[in-house]
């Protein structure tokens, strides 16, 4: 017996999902903001700030990801999915690259003498990221996900890829709000 899901059914889990996810992340960035504007100095005495490089190109490797996965739900709406594939495997290729960046960038943390254990600045820091690269790890399973089910015989299939496209999207606005709040300002 196969169970089919409706669109409804696929539109409301996948929104609870995003929901409790922005609840998560909404939750670290009110305790940041409160902890940031009480500490005198930011980072606070004995911190270096992060370099902006790695993070920078998290950045452009996630937005250009997310033209990508943007590119899968255009062509998979006009039953391309050759092309729909096409994208997808960039959109994945480019999310692995993006968490490669991250280990990158907590070996440069290290090498800087940034560790969890040396403050509330680093710890944040790394706590937020892991957050996010444990999302990332999600949203790249989902979109193995949908390069198995990506096919025109697929129920319900343009709403799984706008489903799967909305999760990319909310990691690449988390992304975004995290490079400007933790390593720009």
């Amino acid at each position: 017996m196969t169970f089919k899901r409706s669109e409804a059914q696929i539109n409301l889990a996948s929104n609870i999902v995003i929901i409790s996810m922005a609840m998560l992340f909404a939750t670290l960035f009110m305790g940041y903001a409160i902890y940031r504007s009480s500490a005198p100095v930011w980072p606070p005495y004995g911190s270096q700030k992060v370099s902006l490089f790695l993070p920078s190109l998290s950045t452009i490797t996630l937005f250009i990801s997310s033209f990508f996965c943007h590119r899968v739900l255009v062509n998979s709406k006009k039953s391309d999915f050759k092309k729909a594939h096409f994208n997808l495997n960039f959109t994945i290729l480019l999310g692995i690259g993006f968490m490669i960046l991250q280990g990158l960038l907590w070996s440069q943390m290290k090498e800087a003498g940034l560790y969890v254990s040396s403050g509330i600045f680093a710890s944040l820091t790394y706590a937020f990221t892991w957050i996010h690269f444990a999302h990332m790890v999600l949203g790249v399973l989902a979109l193995f996900y949908l390069k198995i089910v990506l096919k025109p015989q697929t129920q319900n299939i343009l709403t799984k890829t706008s489903s799967v496209g909305n999760f990319w999207y909310f990691l690449e606005i988390v992304w975004i709000i995290m490079f400007i709040t933790l390593f720009v300002f």
